[in-house]
């Protein structure tokens, strides 16, 4: 990933590296995740590669694998969703991120315990993630859209609404 800067004075463009993925990313995205140990909020990129590959990285040198075997995913105020070609919607709360980068050798074997796993339909991708109705809107391999109200999803409304 790589930031654009524009110099006031020669009105050039600078390109500096944000963070770096293992490979070519079709999709990614910027959120801002708790740093680890602290009440602030990091940037942090996810980048999804054609081989599955799920990345996450907080700088040039720190990237590490979510998930090697994602179809799609999508990014919640509070949620990092995706899809697995072993028919598995898995939502990681954004707040569990930095814990990933724990890891030594970059990858980890088992998902987080706090996440949570949901069965879907085979070859079912995120068409897109609506928190405020809390609902996933599936695409199924035929094409046709089918929507689900994942439990992660309208527990964050319920409570965000007790907090209120």
């Amino acid at each position: 990933m790589i930031h654009i800067n524009l110099n006031q004075d020669t009105h050039e463009e600078i390109l500096t590296p944000v963070a770096r993925f293992s490979e070519f990313c079709v999709h990614a995205y910027r959120v801002k995740v708790p740093q680890a140990g602290t009440d602030r909020l990091q940037v942090a990129y996810l980048g999804l590669a054609r081989s599955g590959k799920l990345y996450v990285s907080t700088s040039e040198e720190e990237t590490r694998i979510m998930s090697t075997n994602a179809i799609s995913f999508a990014i919640t105020p509070n949620f990092a969703i995706f899809t697995t070609n072993a028919h598995e919607a898995i939502f990681g709360p954004l707040s569990t991120l930095p814990q990933l980068f724990d890891q030594p050798n970059g990858v980890s074997k088992e998902i987080p315990s706090e996440w949570t796993i949901r069965k879907v339909e085979r070859g079912s991708r995120i068409v897109v993630a609506v928190p405020s109705s809390m609902s996933l809107v599936l695409q199924m391999p035929r094409g046709n859209l089918e929507t689900i109200n994942p439990r992660p999803l309208v527990m964050e409304v319920v409570k965000h609404d007790l907090d209120m």
